[in-house]
C-alpha cells in the first residue's frame, strides 16, 4: 500500500528540501544530478521536458525518486515488493521499468511532491540562478564563445587563408613549379595546402 503523506507535511518537506538546494546555491555548490531532478520537479520543468530528454537511467534510488517525481519513502516501500525492478550489474536503475511497474500496480505516488505555487515559483527563480551561474562558470572556462566572436575570428582565419592562396598560386609557386616534374609539383602544393590549412584549424600565419 501507497504510503501518502499528509499535504501539510509533504509542504514542510518541500520547502525544507528546497531550502537546502537554495543553501547550496549560495554557496557556490554545484547542484547534484538527482538535485537538479528534483529541483525541475518542483519548478515544474520536468512535465515540459520531452520524454526523449528524460533520463533513461538513475544512478540511485534517491535519483530514481526525483526522476520519476515522487517520495524517497514510496521508492523504499515499493522496492520491497517482489516483482519490483531490480539494478543492473552496474548498479544503475532503469526509469522505464519502473514507470511500468508503477502503471501495472497503479501507483502514483506522485501528490506528496507536488509543490504549490510558492514552492514552484521559488524553484523556477532558483532554477534560473543555476542555470545563469552554470553558464557564467561555461564561459569562463572557455566552454562557450558569443557567436559574433566566432564569426569575427573564423572570417579573419578565412581572410587570412584566402590571402596566402592567392599569394602561393599567383606569385610564389608558378616560376618554383616551372622547373619541377610532377612529384614536384605535388610536393609544393601539398605544402601550399597544409599551410592554409593551418590557417583555418590553428589561426596561424601571417595576411
Amino acid at each position: 500500500m501507497d504510503p501518502a503523506l499528509p499535504p501539510d507535511v509533504a509542504r514542510k518537506l518541500l520547502h525544507k528540501d528546497l531550502a537546502n538546494l537554495v543553501k547550496r546555491v549560495h554557496e557556490g555548490k554545484k547542484l547534484t544530478r538527482a538535485e537538479r531532478a528534483m529541483l525541475q520537479n518542483l519548478a515544474g520543468a520536468t512535465e515540459a521536458a520531452a520524454p526523449d530528454n528524460a533520463p533513461s537511467h538513475a544512478r540511485n534510488y534517491v535519483e530514481l525518486a526525483s526522476i520519476l517525481g515522487v517520495t524517497r519513502q514510496a521508492i523504499g516501500q515499493w522496492r520491497k515488493r517482489t516483482d519490483a525492478p531490480q539494478a543492473a550489474a552496474n548498479g544503475l536503475h532503469e526509469v522505464e521499468a519502473w514507470r511500468e511497474f508503477m502503471r501495472r500496480h497503479q501507483l502514483k505516488g506522485s501528490e506528496p511532491v507536488v509543490a504549490d505555487e510558492e514552492t514552484s515559483l521559488k524553484a523556477r527563480k532558483l532554477l534560473a540562478e543555476v542555470e545563469d551561474r552554470e553558464l557564467k562558470v561555461a564561459v569562463r572556462k572557455e566552454l562557450y564563445v558569443p557567436i559574433d566572436l566566432v564569426k569575427v575570428e573564423w572570417t579573419t582565419r578565412v581572410g587570412r587563408a584566402v590571402a596566402l592562396l592567392r599569394n602561393k598560386l599567383e606569385s610564389e609557386l608558378p616560376p618554383i613549379l616551372s622547373g619541377l616534374d610532377a612529384t614536384g609539383i605535388q610536393d609544393e602544393l601539398r605544402k601550399a595546402i597544409d599551410e592554409v590549412l593551418g590557417i583555418l584549424h590553428e589561426g596561424d600565419g601571417a595576411a
